[in-house]
């Protein structure tokens, strides 16, 4: 079977993004995860750093940190909510094809999180956060990673039948 594979155009770059189940985990310079978060109300969490441009909880990983530590850090640092529970969706490993970074590889986890909600502080880069319903979810990702997004939210959906 063939793994799920898209170009995408970002920053004046082309970029090859192949998806890897969550048993696969991908060669290549890690970069961070990224979170799928649903609130006790099944709510799904966006946040901004200027109000426009939203996606979820994502960052980089800190040196030795985990893929599941560097979730949860983001996820308190970003969103300020606490994961209560997380289940590895898989892995995007990132080929920039054009470029100034051309022939990096990256890779970054993907993951389902239940999360609590805790009071909003912002003290790093995000500045606004919204709980919205998932069928809303499509105005506010990137437009570029829409089509990756549609995949782990497909594989999300699998997980919680």
């Amino acid at each position: 079977m063939q793994q799920p594979t898209w170009h995408i155009n970002t920053h004046q770059q082309t970029w090859q993004v192949v998806w890897y189940a969550a048993d696969a985990e991908p060669t290549g310079k890690a970069h961070g995860s990224a979170g799928i978060c649903l609130t006790p109300e099944q709510h799904v969490i966006v946040v901004s750093q200027n109000g426009l441009d939203w996606d979820v909880p994502a960052g980089r990983s800190e040196i030795g940190e985990s893929w599941d530590a560097t979730l949860r850090r983001e996820v308190a640092e970003e969103a300020c909510a606490s994961v209560q529970s997380a289940e590895l969706l898989g892995f995007c490993q990132s080929q920039c094809l054009t470029g100034v970074e051309q022939d990096l590889v990256l890779v970054r986890s993907f993951w389902l999180a239940q999360v609590q909600i805790q009071p909003w502080q912002p003290q790093f880069e995000i500045r606004q956060r919204r709980m919205i319903a998932l069928a809303e979810i499509w105005d506010y990702l990137p437009p570029s990673f829409v089509p990756v997004y549609r995949h782990v939210l497909q594989v999300a959906l699998l997980l919680r039948r």
